[in-house]
């Protein structure tokens, strides 16, 4: 998973070490290519020898810095006898530059310089997201980090929406100084560009492709654990992984549906979500926003980590894409979950959460042949009840959890008084960020 920030001129050790815990320790590399300073905290998966998993990459006479994971990358010929996929996709941009990339499973964000100046590329949903500094020629992996290298002032127009809506539906942060690459572009000498086309990315049949989907996320040298709530989509992706011969361990968190998680397997490992304090879990977050399920998903983090995990499956991003909120039975609001909600909180939270604890996080809904599958599915396909999944899948989830409405993960402040708990977390920002 890992992260990176890169900068022009040296940055203070004190700086790169704020974000140590996105990789092992031990796996921190640098480099200096044409005045910029590059920094890269490595958690390996491809490869766990500390001398391959170290960047930056340092080839065809450039520095490169990845963070995230190719799962096909020795499907592309030559690169089969590269050590990893982060050696692959420096070698594919600087040799093809964009051209490949519509056919990579996975997720990523990458930096290098072209034409001696930064560039920095994001994935087509921002799971692996990238930050930069609209003030100075900087990119980095997490806000925070950007943050200290200047005074920054608060975007009242972000903290407002926030409060409005929930979450801000762009690429704005709560500075005004920092901005978020969005998806599917990349960042270069100050401007943001599209590179990613979905016409290119061929999607087959929806069970074959999220079959593997699944298969490839499943990879590398590291257990892979499942976080299981009991609803229809994480049930599918156990289901497919049981189906596979592999067996995996359940994480389950408290949310009033235990009975339904154990329909699937008795091997539950269960946390609570009363051990996170909410000014903590704002801190982590790195923004105001929260709409109910940062606390719970802090403590799954923090029992994975507990139990020695490095790695969780989940079932992230059905909703959004089959039209699983009860928003979408009253209109189609496909598109605003999957290039807003998705790119702009959903993704960019599990991101910054799962890192905290040095987890990476795989969603096979998220695969781009997968996302393809349901932005083709017409509205009476995925209106309130995510049918193309109901239909796909029936074989693999006891018809209880078949039939029952969903559940969403939500602390009780966020369901009973979402305004009041947004005002709150408003309030706690301010204190944590001394903005009175």
């Amino acid at each position: 998973m890992c992260g990176f920030i890169v900068t022009r001129g040296r940055m203070p050790e004190s700086v790169y070490n704020s974000f140590q815990y996105r990789g092992l320790p031990g796996f921190t590399g640098e480099g200096f290519k044409d005045g910029y300073h590059f920094v890269h905290h490595a958690l390996p998966f491809v490869t766990l020898e500390r001398s391959k998993a170290i960047q930056p990459i340092t080839k065809y006479g450039n520095l490169g810095v990845f963070a995230g994971e190719i799962f096909n990358w020795t499907e592309f010929g030559r690169y089969r006898q590269h050590a990893n996929d982060s050696e692959m996709i420096h070698d594919m941009f600087q040799r093809h530059g964009f051209e490949h990339f519509e056919e990579f499973d996975g997720f990523w964000s990458y930096a290098t310089l072209y034409q001696g100046k930064l560039l920095a590329i994001t994935d087509y949903l921002a799971q692996k997201p990238v930050y930069y500094r609209s003030d100075m020629d900087a990119v980095a992996s997490e806000i925070d980090v950007l943050k200290l290298l200047g005074d920054v002032t608060p975007n009242e127009a972000y903290l407002s929406a926030t409060e409005k809506w929930g979450y801000y539906p762009g690429p704005e942060t709560p500075w005004n100084e920092i901005k978020q690459v969005p998806p599917g572009h990349y960042y270069y000498n100050g401007s943001v560009y599209q590179y990613w086309n979905w016409d290119k990315v061929k999607a087959y049949d929806l069970r074959q492709d999220l079959e593997t989907a699944v298969i490839n996320r499943l990879g590398g040298k590291r257990e892979v654990s499942i976080l299981l709530s009991g609803g229809l989509d994480s049930t599918i992706i156990y289901g497919l992984i049981k189906a596979s011969g592999r067996s995996i361990q359940a994480i389950h968190v408290d949310n009033s549906e235990e009975s339904y998680a154990k329909l699937v397997t008795q091997d539950l490992i269960k946390c609570t979500m009363d051990e996170v304090d909410p000014e903590e879990a704002l801190i982590i977050h790195q923004t105001p926003v929260d709409l109910g399920s940062v606390v719970p998903q802090i403590a799954m983090a923090r029992k994975l980590k507990e139990l020695g995990f490095l790695c969780v499956m989940t079932g992230d991003g059905a909703d959004e894409l089959f039209g699983g909120y009860r928003r979408a039975a009253e209109y189609d609001s496909q598109h605003s979950d999957v290039f807003h909600e998705l790119p702009y909180y959903h993704n960019p939270r599990l991101d910054r959460i799962m890192m905290r604890e040095t987890i990476e996080l795989r969603a096979p809904f998220l695969s781009a042949r997968v996302v393809k599958h349901a932005l083709e599915l017409p509205y009476e396909k995925r209106n309130g009840i995510k049918h193309a999944l109901v239909e796909a899948f029936a074989d693999l989830v006891p018809d209880e959890i078949l039939n029952r409405t969903k559940h969403p993960l939500k602390t009780d402040g966020i369901r009973h008084d979402p305004m009041g708990q947004r005002k709150l977390n408003r309030q706690l920002w301010g204190k944590i960020h001394d903005l009175g």
